[in-house]
């Protein structure tokens, strides 16, 4: 693999992601949104060598006609619009990022481009879980059907360009980095203030990949992933989510209580196998560098330096 070209990547995954292609010797191209350039020196992308398109996403359609570059290894596509909040409940925006994929492939076939590796969810597969309460409740089943129409439309138009198509389900990534309110990295911010966690019983599955082998794990599918496999983006350590938990709480705060048991779950029991990376592992040769309790101790850190 010599050369990508990129959507999303001054996101928190993006950005790792092009990290460590760089220091693979992979050039990248990152298409960015327009105005960027007057912001990159504030962005996650400061300093790096790469090159820049600035395009936004619904006019993907016309990005070869900004590129001169032709030929590229793997096209990666990030980009996606409305991860947080209510706007995981817009129908609208959700259903715009189905259409963002779709002119990405196309750009992607113009660029004579031979390998796409979207990105997948975990959650999508709670659209198959048997139908109970939780289904009636659920407000972010609009983002989940969205994430699962674009890995079976974007299959089949990859299909019709001749280029080959991957979709790895990411699980949960954490890291130095990120600045969401998803659940390790606003845990460890609360522990840091002496602030109660509220949470769950904690007694369905998860799985944690710190960002620096999440990162690896995606230059590792474009380098070697192929078609029709489970590609999930996870440690391979999966386990109760209270285990996960007591963890961060010993890293960061060993005298804090936790309050499992106080909030009602209403989410999905998904099954072990969910967090499967055998496949992964068979086809890349990925094996994860950072422990649970390093990548905890590492984000902890860098939160605590104000960075």
């Amino acid at each position: 693999m010599k050369k990508v070209i990129l959507t999303g990547g001054a996101g928190f995954v993006g950005s790792a992601v092009i990290k460590e292609l760089l220091q693979n010797d992979v050039k990248v191209w990152a298409v960015v949104r327009p105005g960027f350039s007057s912001r990159l020196s504030m962005s996650r992308l400061a300093g790096l060598p790469i090159n820049y398109v600035e395009c936004d996403l619904k006019d993907l359609r016309n990005l070869p006609a900004m590129l001169e570059e032709r030929d590229f290894d793997v096209w990666y596509q990030f980009a996606w619009d409305g991860l947080f909040g209510e706007e995981l409940t817009d129908y609208h925006k959700q259903a715009a990022n189905i259409v963002y994929m779709m002119n990405a492939i196309t750009a992607a076939a113009f660029t004579r481009c031979r390998k796409f590796v979207g990105a997948g969810s975990v959650s999508q597969y709670e659209l198959f879980m048997p139908a109970d309460k939780n289904q009636e409740g659920d407000k972010h089943r609009v983002y989940k059907a969205a994430k699962m129409s674009c890995q079976y439309l974007g299959a089949g138009a990859a299909a019709s360009q001749n280029i080959e198509f991957i979709w790895p389900i990411i699980t949960n990534i954490y890291g130095a980095g990120e600045k969401s309110p998803r659940l390790i990295n606003s845990m460890i911010r609360k522990l840091q203030n002496k602030e109660h966690q509220a949470l769950s019983r904690g007694d369905q599955f998860y799985d944690f990949i710190y960002i620096t082998d999440a990162a690896k794990a995606f230059r590792l599918i474009g380098e070697h992933g192929r078609e029709n496999r489970n590609y999930i983006i996870a440690q391979g350590m999966a386990g109760p989510l209270r285990d996960f938990l007591n963890v961060v709480k010993d890293v960061v705060d060993p005298e804090a209580e936790l309050g499992f048991g106080e909030l009602a779950f209403n989410g999905y029991y998904l099954p072990k196998e969910c967090y499967d990376i055998t496949q992964l592992a068979e086809d890349t040769g990925f094996v994860p560098e950072i422990t649970f309790e390093e990548g905890i101790r590492l984000t902890s850190d860098w939160i605590r330096s104000g960075k």
